[in-house]
């Protein structure tokens, strides 16, 4: 089974296709462009290095979110415009899942934080279990209460902390008891991601795959 695989949560704009669990291709730009801009090139650049044609694809795998709210709705606009001629399965999963995936096989927790604003993070914390990533709980918290939180946790002391938050607020990372994953690791790709955990869950389609921002838009919040 062939799946394209779609991220546009962030800055970045990143494809991949599947085959199986073995990664074919992907392409991931990071630009001031907008996603309306530099989704369908990166996709379309993405079945050209791999020699496919969008009806090839058997799956799609797209992020849920959080993150940029536009963001988010564009690849899924994009993914459910894809899927619905032939009724094909959509599988979405979290941003925080695709960073924890980019650790591969880490022997301990693995706990990715992204950047929610006003000292609020979203948080996710995960697990290996063979070569699948287990999620153990995802939620957005304030950081310096989630961190205070997870320093008491016995058996997180070699847990690994990844994320933009990390680096926004550093201030706080430096209470970490835990690891600090190499700023590298925190560009979402998405050819990093453990497809076996996410192809585990039911699949949606184009009417029902939808978002989950985890909390309302700074727009709605400011009404």
């Amino acid at each position: 089974m062939k799946t394209l695989i779609i991220d546009t949560s962030s800055a970045s704009a990143s494809a991949a296709i599947f085959e199986s669990n073995q990664l074919l291709g992907e392409v991931t730009v990071h630009t001031a462009l907008t996603h309306s801009q530099k989704l369908m090139p990166v996709v379309d650049a993405v079945l050209k290095q791999t020699e496919l044609s969008i009806n090839e694809i058997d799956a799609y795998a797209v992020c849920e979110g959080p993150g940029s709210f536009t963001g988010v709705r564009i690849g899924l606009a994009a993914v459910k415009g894809f899927a619905l001629p032939s009724d094909k399965p959509i599988y979405t999963y979290s941003s925080m899942m695709l960073l924890a995936s980019g650790v591969k096989a880490y022997p301990h927790h693995i706990i990715a934080v992204i950047d929610a604003k006003r000292s609020d993070v979203y948080y996710g914390i995960y697990h290996w279990e063979d070569e699948k990533l287990i999620t153990i709980e995802e939620n957005v918290d304030g950081f310096e209460a989630l961190i205070e939180r997870l320093n008491d946790v016995k058996g997180y002391e070699a847990a690994i902390l990844i994320g933009d938050a990390t680096q926004n607020y550093p201030e706080i990372a430096d209470q970490w008891r835990g690891v600090l994953a190499d700023q590298s690791l925190s560009i979402p790709r998405s050819g990093n991601l453990n497809l076996a955990s996410i192809l585990e869950k039911n699949a949606d389609n184009a009417f029902t795959a939808k978002a989950n921002y985890m909390r309302k838009s700074q727009a709605e919040r400011d009404r």
